[in-house]
């Protein structure tokens, strides 16, 4: 019976030691599991704390891995390398360590970089050397400049020499054109007071043939006056019986006979019949009455201008060139143009330097131009240094002036000069003057133009 006891009690220590490592397996895996738990949890926070600073899969990155061994070289957390490095990025680019990349990309757009900062730099660098490389080539040209500004210089300075030596040779040989002057005047009195001796020895001894030689010159000259009085009336006579072409303030070439829809052309009644070419200018009045000089001689501008567009056998299209406010182109108006006449070749001297253009500066090849053009309108240019008897019109350029005769000890070249200009003026008097007293109509360009219908002067 002690036995069997013996074995119960073992069974049941066994038992409650069973249960109670049961209980303490049990307590402790419940404590584990709770532990377990809160390190999930915990592990759980740690990872998403961590993935608003970096996601896994950028943490696994080897740009992040980069980085990180950067950190840890430095002592640093990535965080804080990053931070520095990013501090460290807007210090060298703004200048401030505070700035935000919208405000640095506002400031450099505004600065006109539209791409990365390397490459507008780049661009900014390439500009540079080619700005360089222009001026480098600039300095090359002024240098290049400068060497022949100093080979003019020194050509001028030569030829400045030259030009002294050959003054200072003209005026040794005109020293002696003025020593042989000045004696040759002196033999020229002498001869001169011995001719006046010899003729008052003359005139005491024929003084009687001298009285006869005088009555015979006065009935010369009373000669001469007949015939000059003989020869302005057989000229009188000539000059009523040449054909000579109407004055200018009556020269009607035609008349407006319709005005065209867009009140901008018109129709004349002169076409290629009339001998009308295309191009041709007409100044239009409102009757012939007011083609008629001022006291200056200087003829009114029409109230229009005209150029033909088109030319018909007996009419002709022109467009208004030029109109005045309130006095419109009307049926009837009359044209006239100086140079054309329908029936009639005009013949035209033109004589001297023209100012076609306006300029200030008259010339033969302005002059030239109004000859052809004269000549394309039907008109005939007479070449001619005199006043031919059948001329119809003189048309005169800018006047000259009357030169200042220069000084006796002038050189030859200022003398010949003088000579020149003294004879283009005499020229230019002379046949205003001739034309004035034959009474043949004197135009300047001015009045040309105004009676042609120009508008470009």
């Amino acid at each position: 019976m002690a036995i069997r006891s013996n074995a119960g009690t073992g069974v049941i220590v066994s038992l409650v030691v069973f249960i109670l490592i049961s209980i303490f397996l049990l307590v402790t895996t419940i404590i584990f599991y709770s532990g377990q738990s809160k390190q999930v949890e915990a592990t759980r926070t740690a990872e998403n704390t961590l993935d608003e600073y970096a996601l896994k899969r950028e943490r696994n990155s080897d740009q992040v891995k980069t980085i990180a061994a950067e950190a840890k070289k430095g002592r640093k957390s990535v965080l804080g390398y990053l931070l520095e490095e990013n501090n460290a990025l807007k210090t060298y680019v703004a200048g401030n360590p505070e700035e935000s990349i919208e405000n640095l990309q506002r400031r450099f757009s505004s600065m006109g970089v539209d791409s990365t900062i390397f490459n507008s730099m780049k661009d900014l660098d390439r500009r540079l050397n080619d700005s360089t490389n222009e001026l480098e080539s600039l300095r090359k040209q002024a240098q290049s400049l400068q060497d022949e500004r100093d080979r003019l210089v020194t050509d001028v300075e030569s030829a400045s020499r030259s030009r002294d030596n050959l003054i200072a040779a003209e005026s040794k040989q005109v020293e002696k054109y003025r020593n042989a002057t000045e004696e040759h005047l002196a033999q020229i009195a002498d001869v001169r007071e011995q001719m006046e001796v010899a003729s008052d020895k003359l005139r005491d001894r024929y003084s009687d043939t001298i009285t006869d030689l005088e009555g015979e010159v006065d009935a010369l000259r009373q000669e001469k006056v007949v015939l000059k009085s003989r020869v302005e009336e057989l000229e009188e006579r000539i000059n009523k019986t040449r054909i000579k072409p109407h004055d200018p303030d009556t020269l009607v070439d035609g008349m407006v006979i319709d005005i065209a829809g867009g009140n901008d052309q018109v129709y004349i009644d002169r076409g290629r019949l009339d001998q009308v070419v295309l191009g041709m200018t007409f100044e239009v009045y409102d009757d012939a009455a007011q083609i008629r000089p001022t006291a200056a001689g200087d003829f009114p501008r029409g109230k229009a201008s005209l150029q033909v567009i088109k030319v018909g056998d007996n009419t002709s299209t022109a467009k208004i060139t030029r109109s005045t406010v309130g006095r419109p182109v009307v049926r009837n108006d009359v044209i006239a143009n100086a140079i054309y006449d329908p029936k009639y070749k005009f013949k035209f001297l033109v004589h001297g330097q023209y100012d076609i253009d306006g300029d200030g500066y008259p010339s033969e090849e302005e002059a030239a131009y109004l000859r052809s053009q004269i000549e394309n309108w039907g008109g005939i240019v007479i070449r001619s240094e005199t006043l031919p008897g059948d001329l119809d019109f003189l048309v005169l350029g800018v006047e000259p002036m009357d030169p200042v005769r220069p000084p006796q000890d002038a050189s030859m070249l200022v003398q010949q000069d003088y000579i020149r200009r003294k004879t283009i003026y005499h020229d230019y008097q002379e046949l205003y003057n001739q034309a004035r007293n034959a009474q043949i109509p004197i135009l300047n360009a001015n009045r040309l133009h105004i009676l042609t219908g120009g508008t470009d002067l």
